[in-house]
C-alpha cells in the first residue's frame, strides 16, 4: 500500500447508510409511509471524518473492514463518489462477515436513531493495519472508540503508540460503551491520546460525572493531553492541564443531526494539522458541524475548506466573543 502524501489516517467505523426522512412514532401504525428519496451514503465515524477531511482538501486514508458482498462493493463506490481521492486499500476484506449497514431514521426535528448491523466491523483489529501508512502522515484518528470490540483497548493503544512514535497527532471520539469496556478498558489508549472528544452522554457514561468540567478532568487524569465534551446544541467544552474554554454551537437550520460530531472532529483535525491553536481548531470544527446539520446525510454539506472558513469568519463577525 502506498502511503505517500497521506496526511490523516482515519481508523474505525465504516458503514453503508441509507437515510429515511422524516419518520416519527406513528411509522408502525401505517402500512406505507411516504418519505423523501432514499439514497445510499457512506457512513460511520471514520468514513465520515475521512470524507469531510478530503473535501476540506486533505489527503486521507481509511482503516476498517468490509464484507465480501454487494454492500462491500457499494461502500467503496460511495467513498469514491463522496470523498475526494481517499486511500481505500486499508479497508480489509472480511470473508466471513457481512458489510456493516445502517438505516438512519430521521425525525422532522433533525434527531435520529439507527437500525444497524455491525457485521465485519466486529473483526476489525490492530493486525489489519498497515503501519507504513503512518509514515509522513500528520494525524491519526480513531472514529468510534467503544464501537470496535476487537480493536478497542490494547489494539487502539498500539495504533496510537505507533502513530506517536512517528510524530503524528492522535485524536479519538467515542460511541456508547455497548460492550461494557468502561474507562479502565481505554486507559492504555488514553495515555497515547492527544485529543479525546466524546459527546456529553458518552462522557457521562464513561466518567460517571455529570458536569463537563469534571468529565474532562477524569480523561485528563487518565492520560489524555486535551479533553473536549461535545454538548450538541449547547456547543463544546474543552480543557487541558493549563486552560479551559467553551464555544457555543454556531447558528444553523437543523435538518439532520447525523454526523455533526464527526464533522466537528474533521474540522478540529484540519485545524490541528494546519498548526492552528486549539480554540481556533475547535471553532472551525463547530463551523463544519453547523453546516453538516443543514442537509440530510452525515458528509454532504461540507464542500470545501474555504466554505467552512468563510462561515466561521461570518459567525465571528456576528459574535466577536467567538
Amino acid at each position: 500500500m502506498n502511503g505517500a502524501n497521506i496526511e490523516v489516517i482515519c481508523a474505525g467505523l465504516c458503514v453503508v447508510n441509507f437515510p429515511i426522512f422524516p419518520v416519527d412514532e406513528s411509522i408502525f401504525s401505517r402500512d406505507v409511509n411516504q418519505v423523501s428519496p432514499i439514497t445510499l451514503l457512506p457512513g460511520g465515524d471514520a468514513a465520515n471524518q475521512a470524507v469531510v477531511l478530503s473535501r476540506l482538501g486533505f489527503k486521507t486514508a481509511i482503516l476498517s473492514r468490509r464484507g465480501n458482498d454487494d454492500f462491500g462493493k457499494i461502500m467503496l463506490d460511495l467513498l469514491r463518489r463522496y470523498g475526494r481521492g481517499i486511500e481505500l486499500e486499508g479497508i480489509v476484506l472480511d470473508g466471513k462477515k457481512a458489510t456493516s449497514v445502517s438505516a438512519m431514521m430521521i425525525r422532522s426535528n433533525g434527531q435520529r436513531c439507527f437500525c444497524a448491523h455491525k457485521g465485519a466491523l466486529f473483526n476489525f483489529c490492530f493486525d489489519d493495519i498497515d503501519l507504513s501508512l503512518l509514515s509522513g502522515a500528520k494525524a491519526a484518528s480513531i472514529g468510534g472508540v467503544y464501537g470496535l470490540p476487537s480493536f478497542d483497548g490494547t489494539g487502539a493503544a498500539a495504533f496510537f503508540r505507533a502513530a506517536r512514535e512517528r510524530g503524528l497527532i492522535t485524536v479519538a471520539d467515542t460511541k456508547f460503551d455497548t460492550y461494557g469496556i468502561g474507562l479502565a478498558g481505554i486507559r492504555e489508549m488514553l495515555e497515547q491520546t492527544d485529543y479525546f472528544f466524546p459527546s456529553y452522554d458518552e462522557a457521562a457514561a464513561i466518567s460517571g460525572e455529570k458536569e463537563p468540567e469534571k468529565m474532562a478532568k477524569v480523561f485528563l487524569d487518565a492520560g489524555a493531553l486535551h479533553a473536549g465534551i461535545k454538548l450538541g446544541p449547547k456547543g463544546i467544552y474543552v480543557k487541558d492541564k493549563k486552560t479551559e474554554f467553551y464555544i457555543p454551537a454556531l447558528p444553523a437550520e437543523v435538518v439532520d443531526t447525523t454526523g455533526a460530531g464527526d464533522n466537528f472532529m474533521s474540522g478540529l483535525i484540519a485545524g490541528l494539522v494546519k498548526g492552528w491553536d486549539l480554540r481556533k481548531s475547535c471553532l472551525f470544527g463547530s463551523a463544519a458541524a453547523a453546516l453538516c446539520v443543514t442537509k440530510v446525510g452525515p458528509m454532504v454539506a461540507v464542500e470545501s475548506f474555504e466554505q467552512v472558513e468563510q462561515f466561521m469568519e461570518a459567525c465571528r463577525k456576528a459574535d466577536p466573543a467567538l
